[in-house]
């Protein structure tokens, strides 16, 4: 089968060779770009230690935050609520029974109360990937995995839809990303997305391939693909609808212009998809008695998209105005973070590689089709009343970070691929000072703000380990929610499963209740603002 199915051009299929030298590599026999020499795919091997170097310092990289930065514990809501549910499936349930004493006792920000059960607002997919940490007792295991997994995924759509070179290169420039580096040592859901839907791109990419004598048939990308895309949509789904938005449509291109080579490709990739999918629905029903429940407004009511009175926090509701407001302080930051290089005038200079790569010949659609998603993903926030930005950066974007990686890469390959050597030059001498600027202006301020903001906690949970109670009750004096949550994470999901349970210290009236449910326990009080901060009795009592 020749590769005259597929017309050049086409958005995520790679065209037939042809551009500079540097441009054409890897190409192999018939010029099908995707079918290595008979010998092997020679670029692939000698790429090798390249891709596993990259992938190792990601795994390490993304270990040492959670572990130097984060102290491997949660901190904001998002992450409390997500760990919470995670021991939730990892015991054997779907939701455990609201304590019987006290509830505000044990509060922790967007654990539901729902007709007597507790449970998450976000939908289960992270909750779900977070089991094999919760039961192996290395919470931070499962986001060092996904970044290592967003890595390769990088580096595997490059390589598959340009050439190695692409796909080395756009991974060892996501690999020092501020956003990506500080998401990847949290317990939030964006980098396991991110590695699900890079995966599923290129599962895509490679299910569209002519079939020909490989070891892995298209359909075997297909469901790939699905299961992928399935499971990004029960973790993030309107992250994943923005971005899987351009895949379904090149999918109905594809079904009209040449459906019967091409339908059972497509037909098992949306039967993956839907299985999977198909979970989120029924994990509401089960939870909330209907499938199309938005658990976020059973937090808050205002809580939802789009546009409208009773959306989002202006008293007039969520409008155009106020989300194009949302979009000019989020959009700034982005150029910073998702590259790391600084801003000149005011805009980021990380904007040029990616300018580059769109516009520099030899042009291409492909380029421009790997943008879709990146535009369609910040478009569909402007829809959403909060904004994204945070310590990580504006973290609602991330997702677009790989495919804006590959555009960059794509745009410093052409450049130094031109005739003329000063522009090569240009890139050779200044690509090492900004990812130097990226370390010491960028990436470092960010971790010791880290540092001095949550090592408080990590004492606290190290104070605990080191003191070695044993069927304790605990009373943690808080004056705000996180004081407590920074050891209220730690409770089983049952209280009475866990070895020590910690409570809101409410003075001797408001504890008393919550002694007598618990009456076979030792008592102790944690004060953090006090010398010694554990004790195990006070006057007062």
């Amino acid at each position: 089968m020749g590769v005259s199915v597929v017309k050049d051009g086409d958005y995520f299929v790679p065209p037939r060779p042809g551009g500079p030298p540097c441009l054409r590599q890897g190409y192999g026999q018939n010029g099908d770009y995707f079918v290595p020499p008979k010998n092997g795919d020679y670029f692939v091997k000698r790429m090798n230690w390249k891709v596993i170097a990259v992938c190792t310092a990601a795994f390490i990289l993304a270990t040492a935050v959670t572990w130097g930065v984060y102290g491997a514990m949660p901190h904001i809501e998002d992450e409390q609520a997500n760990l919470f549910q995670a021991k939730v499936f990892a015991s054997g349930n779907l939701a455990v029974r609201v304590p019987s004493v006290q509830p505000n006792s044990f509060y922790i920000p967007f654990i539901l109360t729902e007709n007597g059960w507790m449970l998450s607002k976000y939908p289960p997919g992270y909750s779900l990937l977070l089991v094999p940490g919760v039961w192996l007792n290395q919470l931070w295991l499962i986001n060092a995995v996904a970044a290592l997994f967003v890595i390769i995924g990088v580096y595997l759509v490059g390589r598959d839809l340009f050439d190695a070179y692409t796909g080395v290169l756009a991974a060892a420039l996501g690999l020092l990303a501020p956003m990506f580096v500080l998401l990847s040592g949290a317990f939030v859901s964006h980098i396991p997305t991110m590695a699900l839907l890079t995966f599923f791109t290129w599962g895509f990419i490679r299910a569209r391939r002519p079939c020909r004598s490989e070891r892995l048939h298209p359909i075997g990308f297909a469901a790939l693909a699905g299961i992928t895309l399935g499971l990004a949509f029960i973790t993030r789904p309107w992250t994943t609808f923005a971005i899987g938005l351009p895949f379904a449509l090149q999918a109905l291109i594809d079904l009209v212009q040449r459906r019967r080579s091409v339908w059972r490709t497509y037909g098992v990739m949306l039967i993956t998809c839907g299985v999977i999918a198909a979970v989120l629905p029924l994990y509401n029903a089960l939870q909330t008695g209907s499938p199309w429940t938005n658990t976020y407004a059973l937090w808050w009511s205002m809580d939802r998209l789009g546009f409208g009175p009773g959306i989002g926090v202006s008293p007039e509701g969520h409008n155009l105005y106020t989300a194009l407001m949302n979009f000019r302080l989020d959009f700034p930051p982005f150029g910073l973070m998702w590259l790391g290089w600084p801003d000149v005038i005011g805009v980021s200079l990380a904007w040029l590689p990616l300018l580059a790569g769109l516009l520099w010949p030899p042009l291409s659609k492909r380029e421009w089709g790997l943008m879709l998603p990146p535009i369609l993903l910040i478009g569909a926030y402007l829809l959403y009343w909060a904004r994204g930005s945070s310590f990580y950066g504006p973290r609602y974007y991330a997702e677009a970070m790989p495919f804006l990686w590959l555009i960059a890469a794509r745009g410093l390959i052409k450049v130094c691929a031109t005739p003329n050597p000063w522009p090569r030059r240009v890139v050779y001498v200044a690509l090492p000072l900004l990812i130097a600027w990226n370390i010491v202006y960028v990436i470092e301020p960010h971790f010791l703000q880290g540092f001095a903001e949550y090592r408080s906690a990590r004492r606290g949970v190290n104070t605990l380990a080191q003191a070695n109670l044993n069927h304790a009750l605990v009373f943690v004096h808080a004056d705000r929610w996180r004081d407590y949550a920074d050891l209220g994470w730690l409770n089983a999901p049952h209280l009475d499963d866990g070895n020590v349970i910690f409570a809101y210290d409410f003075g001797p009236l408001g504890n008393a209740a919550v002694i007598k449910a618990f009456p076979d326990r030792t008592v102790y009080y944690f004060d953090r603002t006090q010398p010694l901060p554990l004790v195990a009795e006070r006057g007062d009592e």
